[in-house]
């Protein structure tokens, strides 16, 4: 269907633009034989149809221009109908004088007029469909840039979301780890599960009892003394300001130490 409705605009324009033409060589014979009965050379007397007729078309794609550009089309429009009006006149005054032959000398300017406006006003209406379909591609193809930019962006909030919840799995993990390796027995000891005792060797036993003697000895500096820094614990308990950091982080990743509005304390369910 779209196909059929191009080839009769293109045909519809085609005969409109051959009326325009014939209408314009009848008016143009007109008037420079006019030319040259009023004592213009034959060599000079087709300016006259050529600016007048010429005229007409020139002052009609100028309303077309202006359509199209959306500006004001009152100045061309009076141009293009004084012109036509002009036309019209002077090939009557050329034709006998007779009613008809009068009559029949006004059609070939109006042929013009009417032929060249219907020619423009299918181009207009061409030109309008070209804006929008360009239009209508400009905005798919940004539909389509969006499109790409949101599954980027989700797709990439989606890993992001997917590393946090790793993270928060080994976090839980290691707190449920902290928490049994650290838990506190009736007499304030430090326990450490039996199974993992009897697979390690004996040197990382050795590490792991002096890492709970000081985490031991640590949780008792910080009952007695909430407020003390950690320059203070780490002088108190024989090791560097990092490895006790360390082990606060872990104490309170444990639930055994909180951070106070004083300083660190010990959690009170927490016995020593």
């Amino acid at each position: 269907m779209q196909r059929i409705n191009h080839l009769i605009s293109l045909l519809s324009a085609l005969l409109v633009l051959f009326l325009a033409g014939s209408a314009f060589f009848l008016s143009f014979e007109s008037l420079r034989d006019l030319a040259v009965q009023i004592g213009v050379s034959q060599k000079n007397a087709w300016l006259y149809p050529a600016i007048i007729d010429g005229a007409i078309i020139v002052f009609s794609l100028s309303v077309l221009r202006a359509n199209l550009a959306r500006e004001r089309t009152m100045y061309p429009w009076v141009l293009v109908s004084v012109f036509t009006l002009l036309s019209v006149v002077l090939n009557i005054i050329h034709a006998q004088q007779e009613l008809l032959a009068q009559f029949l000398a006004a059609i070939p300017p109006i042929a013009l007029f009417l032929s060249f406006e219907l020619l423009l006003a299918q181009l207009k209406e061409t030109a309008v469909r070209l804006e929008a379909q360009t239009s209508l591609a400009e905005i798919n193809r940004e539909i389509k840039e969006k499109e790409s930019e949101l599954i980027a962006l989700v797709r990439e909030r989606s890993e992001t979301i997917e590393k946090l919840e790793e993270k928060i799995g080994r976090l839980t993990e290691q707190k449920g780890q902290l928490k049994t390796e650290f838990q506190v027995n009736s007499n304030g000891n430090i326990g450490s599960k039996a199974s993992e005792s009897d697979t390690i060797g004996r040197a990382r036993q050795q590490r792991t009892t002096k890492k709970q003697e000081a985490m031991h000895h640590l949780l008792e500096l910080i009952r007695t003394n909430p407020s003390a820094t950690l320059s203070e614990l780490a002088g108190d308990i024989g090791r560097s300001k990092s490895t006790v950091g360390g082990y606060l982080s872990e104490l309170q990743l444990a639930a055994l130490i909180e951070k106070g509005e004083f300083g660190w304390q010990v959690v009170e369910n927490v016995s020593i």
